[in-house]
């Protein structure tokens, strides 16, 4: 995930300055929502120039890519995303034509273009022809051993035997809120490569099997926005206008949701079999991270004649409004030793969090605030902790935020997962240096000479403008997303474990953003919540093929299919498995030498259901694993496991 985001979900929440903070990480997809890290991107924005940059939006995903501008015209540049090297030469870059609107008369002309990708790379007359090429080294660190699961006698035994062979199949990863899709997608990104991409590989070297790889950009991201007339000439940046041609609008913003999306792949589906010549005999299996992650395992249930299995990685399918329990398990996650963590690291966060709120709002004296703010390098110094709405988004989503849903343990450089970022903060606190001061040399370390902007003002502007550039960073469109569909307002109440500043980021903040920003009343942002569970049931889904995959350390996880405990409890078709000591759908990254046993058993597992799903009908022992009943000699052991 290094490209990123973030369900990875990426993941999505509250809004405020520490709220975009984390929605869009710079890894998964999916994340918290913070007022300073989205005036952060806002400002680089400005004055960067066609160059990547680690954003505050990348929901619950994190590593999306910043809108690269003209420096000197503020204009988008296309070029920016032009990624052909010789690692994509064989991914093509294509397009089909989509309806607007799904569920609306046939009779209507509306249609956007759709953007997805494909490789041939794993069909295999041209990987017979291509043996030798370079190509695929995206996955040739994996091949080699990938098969331990099932052993190489099992995989010999399947490429001899016609009743066991899988002949051919099309794996689709599915794209979502984050990051924004290159052509590195189908061959080295953080969105399908140590599952579908290595699989893919596994299955066309060792058993021979034809392997069809898409991927399918999600409508109202990257470059699969729709286009609209503009009735009259308006400014385009801001939303107020439901006339201007911008798809951002909150009159456009109508088409944008999930079902639509799932609509959107359906329709996918039967032009891939027709433009590809793929027999409707051939399964399909998709796979997806965060919130594509919830995707596909919403595709396997609404559309069960054209989905054969769904690989869904750290999806939060228990939708849910006040996210409470994301700072919870995010607490807890830096208290994990295993990981590098530590309970005196959070003790520092909880008593810094304190110490500030005695002085900016206790006591609040002009020296008090000078001190605050020459300390965090705040953009308008003192003056900015005057604003009661700033100083919540300040405290309520950490002075200081570590994206712990990012974690790598196998990173260098400084402050770049648990271990590092704990070790700095006890390393200080053992030396005596106060809780305040460790946060602040921190922050200013983070903000790498930028200063903190915790205007909630300037946030909200951000999110209202609708030109081009907030097309590329996808915020706006997931921020649509959570009032109308997911909520994941990631709070920190009194009473909670938050280890920030409990009590100062309550529901009220989400609601003002969704109301001020689309003008969603609070009552429809949680009514729009509700109807997502009651339409794709939550923990309760009713569906089968689908494999749960979560790491024990993300904060997502508490949400999963994984969580709700149904595959101890039945042992039902929907088997969960939790990697313990990952982060947010780690295992689908690159693969990489440094990668730990445990995220390697991940893959293997993985690897391993995949392969039983596609063999059951012809197998019938193979029959046990796609209901959960994962046994030693297979994937080593019943994959239900509870999260304790």
């Amino acid at each position: 995930m290094k490209d990123i985001i973030t369900f990875e979900f990426s993941l999505l929440t509250f809004f405020s300055i520490a709220i975009l903070q984390s929605l869009f990480s710079l890894t998964h997809g999916i994340e918290p929502f913070s007022v300073s890290r989205i005036n952060r991107h806002h400002a680089k924005e400005r004055t960067t120039t066609t160059r990547r940059t680690r954003t505050a939006l990348d929901s619950f995903d994190s590593t999306t890519s910043a809108a690269a501008l003209d420096e000197e015209g503020g204009e988008y540049n296309n070029d920016y995303y032009d990624d052909d090297d010789d690692s994509t030469k064989d991914v093509q870059e294509l397009y089909l034509t989509q309806r607007l609107d799904h569920f609306a008369s046939h009779s209507s002309n509306h249609f956007f273009s759709q953007r997805y990708f494909y490789t041939s790379r794993y069909v295999l007359q041209q990987q017979q022809e291509e043996k030798d090429s370079t190509v695929t080294s995206v996955s040739s660190s994996s091949s080699s051993s990938s098969l331990r699961g099932i052993g190489r006698e099992q995989a010999s035994a399947s490429t001899s035997t016609n009743s066991n062979n899988i002949t051919e199949v099309v794996f689709i990863c599915m794209g979502g809120e984050g990051p924004y899709l290159t052509k590195t997608v189908l061959t080295n990104s953080t969105h399908c490569s140590g599952d579908m991409l290595s699989l893919a590989s596994i299955l066309s070297t060792e058993l021979h099997t034809t392997v069809h790889v898409f991927a399918l950009e999600h409508r109202y991201y990257g470059k699969s926005y729709p286009q609209f007339p503009a009735s009259v000439s308006t400014s385009s940046l801001s939303s107020s206008s439901s006339t201007s041609s911008s798809p951002l609008t909150t009159n456009h913003l109508k088409y944008l949701s999930s079902q639509q999306a799932l609509a959107d792949l359906a329709y996918f589906v039967s032009y891939i079999r027709s433009t590809y010549n793929i027999s409707t005999s051939v399964k399909i299996v998709t796979f997806g991270g965060s919130y594509p992650g919830m995707l596909a395992a919403w595709s396997r249930l609404k559309y069960p004649h054209l989905i054969h299995a769904a690989v869904s990685n750290s999806a939060p399918l228990e939708v849910i409004l006040d996210f409470v329990k994301y700072k919870d398990v995010y607490a807890r996650s830096l208290m994990d030793t295993t990981v590098g963590g530590s309970e005196q690291c959070v003790q520092v966060l909880q008593q810094a969090h304190l110490d500030a709120q005695e002085k900016i709002l206790a006591r609040g004296t002009q020296d008090d605030l000078e001190y605050i703010a020459q300390l965090f390098d705040l953009c308008h110094g003192a003056e900015s902790l005057k604003y009661r709405k700033n100083v919540d988004a300040f405290l309520g989503d950490g002075m200081v935020f570590f994206d712990v849903q990012e974690n790598d343990p196998s990173c260098t450089e400084h402050l770049c997962n648990i271990e590092k970022f704990c070790g700095n903060i006890t390393q200080e606190a053992e030396t005596m240096v106060p809780p305040l001061e460790i946060l602040g040399k921190i922050s200013r370390d983070m903000e790498e000479g930028s200063c903190k902007d915790i205007s909630w003002e300037g946030m909200i502007a951000y999110l209202s403008r609708v030109d081009e550039v907030a097309q590329q960073s996808g915020v706006r469109s997931w921020l649509w997303q959570t009032c109308t569909e997911v909520g994941f307002y990631q709070t920190c109440e009194v009473g909670s474990n938050c280890p920030f500043g409990r009590g100062h980021h309550t529901m009220d903040a989400d609601y003002e953003i969704c109301q001020r920003v689309f003008g969603i009343e609070p009552e429809f942002v949680r009514e729009n919540v509700e109807e997502t569970l009651r339409t794709y049931g939550g923990w309760n889904i009713s569906s089968d093929r689908i494999l749960s995959v979560n790491g024990d350390i993300d904060p997502w996880s508490i949400q999963s299919l994984s969580a709700s405990g149904r595959s101890e409890k039945e042992g039902d078709r929907l088997p969960s498995y939790w990697s313990i000591g990952a982060s947010h759908h780690y295992w689908t990254h690159e693969v990489k030498g440094t990668d730990g046993f445990g995220i390697m058993r991940t893959r293997d597992i993985i690897y391993n259901w995949v392969i039983s799903i596609l063999q059951e009908e012809n197998n019938d022992d193979d029959t046990a694993l796609a209901k959960g009943e994962l046994k030693d000699g297979t994937i080593g052991h019943n994959i239900g496991v509870s999260m304790e």
